[in-house]
């Protein structure tokens, strides 16, 4: 988890590089080239697709914010980003903050962990993601 917060850290004060291809993307978290992310690795892909929500950069994200995403982030509809963001939201203060956004990529991370294997592979990756 100490990890995770490192790289979410690191990401949240760096400027976003937008990718036209969320495969790509993908891809490019995948530092140890097996074809699967890790947690860390799936944490620094997530954190830096929530760094390009953070349209001010202070660190939060309110829910137009999350909910306004670039086009290649276009995959899920706006209603069901509405009910993501007021999941996630735990303190229900109509902000998503760094914490509460660690605890997702966690949690998204164990979820899409079909095979339990302490890995993500590209078959567990949904289109989009």
């Amino acid at each position: 988890m100490k990890k995770i917060v490192a790289s979410f850290a690191c990401f949240i004060f760096l400027p976003a590089v937008c990718y036209a291809e969320s495969t790509a993307l993908w891809r490019s978290f995948d530092l140890d080239k097996d074809n699967a992310l890790s947690l860390q690795e799936f944490g620094n892909y997530r954190s830096n697709q929530y760094v390009e929500l953070d349209a001010d950069m202070d660190g939060k994200w309110t829910r137009r914010e999350f909910v306004q995403r670039p086009d290649y982030m276009q995959s899920i509809r706006p209603d069901e980003l509405r009910k993501k963001f007021k999941r996630w939201d735990k303190n229900k203060d109509g902000y998503w903050t760094q914490g509460e956004a660690e605890k997702a990529i966690k949690g998204n991370f164990y979820w899409l962990d079909k095979d339990k294997s302490k890995a993500i592979s590209m078959d567990e990756m949904p289109k989009g993601f």
